[in-house]
C-alpha cells in the first residue's frame, strides 16, 4: 500500500538524480512544479547574474534545494525522513509503480 510517485528535475540534457516517495503521490509533482515556479520568480526578482549553479537551474543543485525547501523545511515534529522518500539513479531504480516518473522541466512555468 502507498501513493508511489518518481520526480527529476530537467534542463536540456541534464537530469537530476530521481527522487522517490512512497507516500507523496501526485501531491510531490505539484509542489516540485510550484517550486520551479518559485524558484524561476527568486531568480528574476532577485535579479541574480547566473554565477551559482542554483541560478543557472542545474539539476542536481536544484534537487537539493527542493529538498532543503520543500522536505526538509516541513519536517513538523519529526526530526528525521524516516521512509517516505530515496534518491535513485534512474526511474527505474525504485518503485513509482502508482503514479509513475515525471519529469519537471525547469525551463517551464516561468513567470
Amino acid at each position: 500500500m502507498g501513493d508511489r510517485v518518481s520526480i527529476q528535475f530537467v534542463n536540456g540534457k541534464e537530469k537530476s538524480p530521481v527522487l522517490f516517495s512512497h507516500w507523496a503521490g501526485m501531491r510531490l509533482v505539484e509542489i516540485a512544479k510550484h517550486y520551479v515556479i518559485e524558484l524561476n520568480r527568486w531568480i528574476k526578482k532577485e535579479g541574480r547574474n547566473m554565477c551559482e549553479p542554483l541560478e543557472r537551474k542545474e539539476p542536481g543543485i536544484v534537487m537539493i534545494d527542493f529538498i532543503h525547501q520543500k522536505l526538509i523545511k516541513n519536517l513538523g515534529d519529526k526530526e528525521r525522513l524516516t521512509s517516505d522518500y530515496y534518491l535513485a539513479i534512474s526511474e527505474n531504480d525504485g518503485d513509482n509503480s502508482d503514479n509513475g516518473h515525471h519529469e519537471i522541466n525547469l525551463e517551464e512555468n516561468e513567470e
